[in-house]
């Protein structure tokens, strides 16, 4: 994180909150987390950077303000005009990620350690080389990528990564490929660290990691759709999904035709706990794989949509719906599948 990449997470249009973005950053999973982050349109960088301090996160914060970028109340930043368009000047020239969101479904780090180490054995295998230094990676990988190798090592592997590896650098602009090519280990090729390649290109080490990790997801896509077994198989076991574990447990149930209460009463659960994974589910799911309608009866939607019909999402308040019965945790869904079925942003 730095302060250019933090002006990026910001608008001019309204307040952020800073601690979201933190939490988003850092890989909170709260319920007010997630639904800001909805609100962003930031969920695609859930957890990027989990080491991530508050220190880090205010030094940035003061530079902005002190070049008269931006305005903060609390713990709230907007961009003043002057930031608006220094903003506006710095994604004409940033790089712009992509293939973001696929970090979410797939563990893309352990994907990288995979994909870079069996790069490098296929490389190594073509010229007959087996003394050399593997890739330091973590041993669940080595092992992953023994027992790959084990499987396909009579196939032609070298002409096929090759070929899978000419495709893909063809389909980005040259100087991502040329980018994401000197991190490749290979025969008498010892690869380079991410520093000194965005050195070479001009980038800060915030845009060369956000451009790297948007560029191995790129390549986690183009693994899933190839029809090489030997090159799709490194994907094996990496889906994640895109809510938590006990979250999911909840929804298969809700779907189901459980109500709430009996899977609180199933699961051992707190009843507000149900209802804290349903919201997780509404929010990070594709509005068509939620059953709204099961929880929010038409006539509610529609008098609660009808009452704020002339307010800003971001604006609503729940006080202001006291006389229906309703209950909070319905009015944050009425929230959520407004904000999915209009493309404002906040």
């Amino acid at each position: 994180m730095d302060a250019m990449q933090l002006m990026t997470f910001l608008s001019p249009t309204a307040p952020r909150r800073l601690r979201v973005i933190e939490n988003i950053l850092v890989g909170k999973r709260t319920v007010s987390t997630l639904y800001w982050g909805m609100r962003y349109q930031q969920l695609s960088w859930l957890g990027y950077e989990k080491k991530l301090t508050r220190e880090v996160m205010d030094q940035a914060v003061t530079e902005l303000t002190a070049k008269g970028w931006v305005n903060l109340v609390q713990t709230n930043a907007q961009l003043t005009d002057q930031g608006g368009a220094a903003r506006q000047k710095l994604m004409q020239n940033r790089y712009q990620p992509r293939c973001l969101n696929l970090r979410l479904v797939v563990d893309i780090e352990t994907f990288w350690q995979r994909f870079l180490l069996a790069t490098q054995v296929v490389s190594e295998q073509s010229y007959q080389n087996y003394h050399y230094y593997p890739l330091q990676v973590s041993w669940q990988v080595k092992q992953s990528v023994k027992r790959w190798f084990s499987r396909f090592h009579e196939a032609d592997l070298s002409s096929q990564f090759y070929s899978f590896w000419q495709h893909f650098f063809r389909q980005l602009p040259d100087s991502q490929a040329a980018f994401m090519s000197r991190l490749l280990v290979g025969h008498q090729r010892p690869g380079e660290t991410r520093l000194q390649v965005a050195r070479d290109f001009g980038l800060s080490e915030a845009e060369a990691g956000v451009m790297a990790t948007d560029l191995v997801c790129q390549l986690a896509r183009a693994v899933s759709q190839t029809q090489l077994a030997s090159v799709n198989s490194l994907l094996t076991g990496l889906k994640r999904s895109l809510i938590s574990t006990s979250a999911q447990q909840t929804l298969t149930s809700f779907m189901a035709g459980d109500s709430l209460t009996v899977i609180s009463r199933k699961r051992a659960l707190k009843l507000s706990t149900v209802r804290e994974h349903l919201l997780e589910a509404a929010i990070m799911l594709p509005k068509e794989q939620f059953d709204f309608q099961r929880v929010l009866p038409l006539k509610l939607v529609t008098e609660v949509q009808r009452r704020f019909v002339d307010t800003p999402l971001d604006e609503w308040q729940f006080k202001q719906v006291g006389d229906l019965s309703i209950e909070f945790w319905q009015f944050r869904l009425i929230e959520i599948l407004r904000s999915k079925q209009t493309d404002d942003q906040h």
